[in-house]
């Protein structure tokens, strides 16, 4: 008679965990193969990568054809207060991606994410989302018939610094070997649970913002402005700001800066490889304390949440050229375009603040709009 229920029972779980993987397997192709295009697009921060791709609104069909891809962190995510102003819905225009595809009919797809360094914005995001269009789950995309890199010089090179411990802890030493073997092994290799782990990361991650929002009342879209003063030339007027991102003052040295920056190179090789004969532009977007003109000899810039220091003024454009010089030559020793947003942006911010004022981490309207015209003039025709 043990024996009996014992085997009743084992059938039991057996069918248990059958049907619950039929019943999963059938939720996600109900997901993602009949719901999402119809989902409101303000959960794009919460899909899986592909999914993010399919929902975006800078495109003809649910479907991007014949597109322009956007690599990158925040900026080509597009927050800021012009998504800020739209109350997060991302049904409307709100960032470079609209502009550009406004400016030019085409379809626009970008697959920045914030917080995103030069590795996972080149390498790891392009990668799980062309990964997903191979899994049944969803329908497949095709390539991008151009690319634009945004690298951002307010803090791209700390998230670079952040990938090499990474990989440094793993291997026990951080070489363009180390570095190469990591992306390849970790950010390109395909893992066969990824297809089916994306329903129940959307539920995870959906279930946390739900929790945060309801329970402590407040958008994690909120931005923390770092206290702190800084005064700015704007309109022939003085305008306080708080204290911005800058490009790299913490760096004790040039060396320093061209080791955060060499990250870039690795990643853009990978991608020559993997987008053969695929036009390919690096913009460089300047931070803040760039853009702007200074009534002080001094400024206040920050590292994230209330960590604010001083520097010279006269530090930011000597660190800001070489970085652009160092993104330029990276961009040439690869035989890509190379789009220095700093001239246009400081044109618009001479007469008009191009960031915040409630996030001054990332471009206002007025700002996305000049770096997607700027990218839109460089965008090739078909």
């Amino acid at each position: 008679m043990t024996t009996v229920r014992l085997r009743a029972g084992i059938v039991n779980a057996l069918l248990a965990i059958v049907s619950t993987l039929i019943c999963y397997v059938v939720m996600e192709y109900a997901v993602f193969r009949v719901a999402l295009p119809f989902l409101p697009l303000n959960i794009r921060p919460h899909l899986p990568d592909l999914a993010d791709v399919l929902t975006q609104n800078s495109k003809a069909g649910y479907l991007p054809r014949d597109y322009v891809a956007l690599l990158g962190d925040s900026n080509a995510e597009g927050l800021g207060d012009w998504l800020l102003q739209r109350g997060d819905d991302r049904a409307k225009p709100f960032h470079s991606a609209d502009v550009i595809h406004q400016e030019t009919g085409r379809d626009v797809v970008t697959f920045g994410k914030g917080g995103a360094g030069s590795a996972e914005a080149v390498v790891l995001l392009p990668s799980r989302a062309f990964a997903s269009s191979r899994c049944s789950v969803f329908p497949s995309i095709e390539g991008p018939r151009q690319i634009f890199v945004y690298f951002y010089e307010g803090n791209d090179i700390e998230d670079n610094f952040r990938f090499r411990d990474v990989v440094e802890a793993r291997y026990g030493h951080v070489d363009a070997e180390a570095i190469d073997r990591y992306l390849a092994d970790y950010y390109v290799a395909a893992r066969p649970w990824h297809c089916h782990a994306q329903l129940a990361d959307l539920m995870v991650t959906m279930a946390a913002f739900a929790y945060r929002y309801h329970v402590y009342g407040v958008s994690v879209e909120t931005e923390r402005v770092a206290p702190g003063s800084n005064r700015l030339i704007v309109g022939g007027r003085i305008i306080a700001a708080p204290a911005l991102q800058a490009p790299s003052l913490e760096s004790p040295d040039d060396d320093t800066i061209r080791t955060g920056i060499d990250l870039l190179g690795h990643a853009l090789a990978w991608l020559r490889t993997r987008f053969p004969g695929v036009p390919v532009g690096v913009v460089y977007i300047p931070a803040p304390m760039t853009v702007y003109r200074h009534a002080g000899d001094t400024v206040s810039y920050t590292l994230g949440g209330d960590i604010v220091r001083r520097a010279p003024t006269a530090q930011v454009e000597t660190n800001h050229v070489l970085m652009r010089d160092l993104a330029r030559d990276i961009a040439a020793a690869h035989g890509m375009e190379f789009i220095d947003a700093t001239p246009a942006l400081r044109a618009a911010a001479a007469a008009d603040i191009v960031h915040g004022p409630r996030d001054w981490n990332h471009l206002n309207e007025i700002g996305y709009r000049v770096l997607g015209s700027l990218v839109a003039a460089h965008v090739k025709p078909m």
